[in-house]
C-alpha cells in the first residue's frame, strides 16, 4: 500500500510532466521565466538550509529522560534527511536552468524537450514544496506544546 508521503510525490510527478510536457515551450521563450526559477529556487534553498539548522540544534531536542531525547533526536534526523532531498531538487533545477539558459543563448536547436523536461522539474520541485510551511508549523506546535507540558509539571515557586 502506497502511502500519503509517497502518493504525494507520485500525483506532483504527474502534474509535472503534465505541465511540463503542455506549456515547456514557453520556458524556450521567456528569459524571465528561467531567471524567475532561479530566483525562486535559490531563495526557497536558502530558507530550507537555515531551517535545517533551527531545527537541527540539539537545544531543540524535547526535555525528559535520554531515551525521549533519542527518539526525538532521531525523528529530527528523519525530517533533516528530508529537507536534505529537497535541497537537492532545488540544485537539480538550479543546474538543469542553466543549462537550458547556455542552450538558449546558443541557440540550440531541436532542444523543445529539454525545456519542457526544465518546466517539469521545476514544477516538480515547487510541488514538492508547497507542504513545507505546515510541515515547520507542526515542528513549532510540537515544541510549545511540549514546553507547556513541562511548565505545568514543574513545582510553582
Amino acid at each position: 500500500m502506497i502511502g500519503g508521503r509517497w502518493a504525494f510525490i507520485a500525483v506532483s510527478l504527474l502534474i509535472a510532466i503534465a505541465v511540463g510536457v503542455r506549456f515547456g515551450h514557453m520556458l524556450a521563450q521567456s528569459d524571465a521565466a528561467l531567471q524567475g526559477i532561479i530566483d525562486v529556487f535559490s531563495i526557497l534553498a536558502g530558507v530550507l538550509v537555515a531551517v535545517m539548522s533551527i531545527i537541527g540544534d540539539p537545544s531543540m531536542l524535547l526535555t525528559g529522560n535520554w531515551r525521549l531525547g533519542q527518539e526525538h533526536a532521531t525523528e529530527i534526523q528523519k525530517k533533516i534527511a528530508r529537507y536534505a532531498h529537497l535541497i537537492f531538487v532545488y540544485v537539480l533545477i538550479l543546474i538543469v536552468v542553466l543549462i537550458a539558459t547556455i542552450i538558449k543563448d546558443n541557440k540550440i536547436a531541436d532542444a523543445e524537450w529539454f525545456f519542457q523536461a526544465v518546466f517539469a522539474i521545476s514544477t516538480f520541485g515547487l510541488l514538492l514544496s508547497l507542504p513545507l510551511p505546515y510541515t515547520l508549523m507542526a515542528i513549532q506546535k510540537e515544541r510549545m506544546t511540549e514546553e507547556i507540558r513541562r511548565r505545568k509539571n514543574q513545582p510553582s515557586q
